[in-house]
């Protein structure tokens, strides 16, 4: 292995702290224990696909191995500016010179990688393959002649540990808390930009980055199922679409709230949004497939009188490491898998019903997302479960 490539980066040993365990004389910090689970399923596929190591380049792939970090600096792009190794019995972490040090200091400390470096000038390609050599290895994005790994690596993702289980309930109540607090705190008379500003300014005080925030006010939340702001006043009603991120994971949930007495016929289209999403909750299930459980939210649809609605937008699916890992009803079929999380997102006619929820290895349903106590809800029953679910918020 050529020196030249190697950093002068020298990591040190921080204190394990209140979120560690010790065994023997080693202690693990929760982050350390995931990134170890992690490391154990990715060697797992590579003998299985008779490769010696697998490469990462994707920020969504970035985030889940190192347990929440980024390899982003522009935050649209799906790859960042580092890419992860594993190969033989060791990990590395690869990136330009002028980036490495912030990187291991700040994005993966003591979590077991060496650095791989390269000018920021030339191509990290081929300082992957310097490192790589002739030893035959998978890819999560086409790279030189390397196999790419497709949906066997993805749901690699979707069992979630029970690290990551904290960490999406935490950025599961930022979300919740922040999207109720914005909707007692916008008036009539606001854009959909103020809007989508106040929501945005309260989650990144908590470190949660908007992936998607929707915000339909008055007959553009009738109009179009995916409503960017685009600077209209809100009159009376206003429905509002978050998908959060922190730390990689993504919370999904909307909100509505209407200005003065709520029309009958908008309640019951959100009472009908309500129905089929209970449908969905109902076929959700570990081992339960994503096409029978879309199936299930289609004939509810119709049963409720709104036989062609599903058309109209997609009806949600699993969350993760990716806003939407895999969308219900179209591609592949998909299997649950436990402490998978999924949102389902039901829409009729400018109402919807979606939050995100924990499909537990016991086939309990743990919702991630939830609205307080003082907010219109509606009980619904799955199995011997009995769950709180948001109606619209009368101002």
């Amino acid at each position: 292995m050529s020196e030249s490539n190697r950093s002068c980066f020298s990591s040190h040993k921080k204190d394990g702290g209140i979120n560690s365990f010790t065994i023997g004389a080693i202690t693990m910090t929760n982050r350390q224990k995931e990134v170890a689970k992690k490391e154990v399923r990715l060697r797992d596929l590579a003998a299985r696909k008779g490769l010696e190591g697998i490469c990462l380049s994707r920020a969504i792939n970035f985030a889940w191995f190192t347990a929440g970090g980024n390899n982003r600096v522009a935050t649209a792009t799906e790859t960042g500016v580092a890419a992860l190794v594993i190969l033989g019995d060791k990990k590395y972490l690869v990136a330009p010179k002028n980036e490495i040090d912030r990187f291991m200091v700040e994005q993966v400390p003591d979590l077991g990688f060496e650095p791989w470096t390269y000018e920021w000038y030339t191509s990290r390609e081929e300082a992957i393959t310097a490192l790589v050599g002739e030893q035959r290895i998978g890819t999560d994005i086409p790279l030189g002649n390397w196999q790419v790994l497709g949906a066997e690596l993805n749901q690699l993702r979707y069992s979630l540990t029970e690290e990551e289980i904290e960490r999406a309930r935490e950025v599961g109540q930022i979300c919740s808390r922040e999207l109720a607090a914005t909707c007692v705190a916008i008036y009539p008379g606001m854009t959909d930009w103020e809007i989508q500003a106040e929501l945005s300014r309260r989650l990144l005080n908590y470190g949660v980055r908007p992936a998607v925030l929707l915000v339909g006010n008055d007959d553009r939340a009738f109009k179009y199922r995916h409503p960017v702001p685009v600077g209209q006043k809100l009159e009376k009603y206003a429905i509002i679409g978050l998908v959060g991120e922190k730390g990689g994971l993504h919370m999904a949930l909307t909100r509505a709230v209407h200005f003065g007495r709520i029309p009958d016929k908008l309640s019951r289209l959100q009472e009908v949004a309500l129905k089929v999403e209970t449908a969905f909750l109902a076929a959700t299930a570990v081992g339960a497939s994503s096409r029978d459980i879309f199936q299930r939210g289609v004939a509810a649809y119709a049963d409720a009188g709104f036989p062609d609605e599903w058309r109209r937008h997609h009806q949600g699916g699993a969350i993760g490491y990716a806003p939407r890992e895999y969308r219900a009803g179209e591609g592949a079929n998909e299997v649950i898998q436990p402490n998978q999380m999924v949102a389902w997102n039901p829409t009729v006619q400018g109402t919807k019903s979606e939050d995100t929820l924990l499909v537990k290895d016991n086939n309990g349903l743990e919702f991630l997302t939830s609205v307080p106590e003082w907010w219109p809800t509606a009980k619904i029953s799955i199995g011997r479960q009995e769950f709180d679910r948001p109606l619209i918020l009368e101002r």
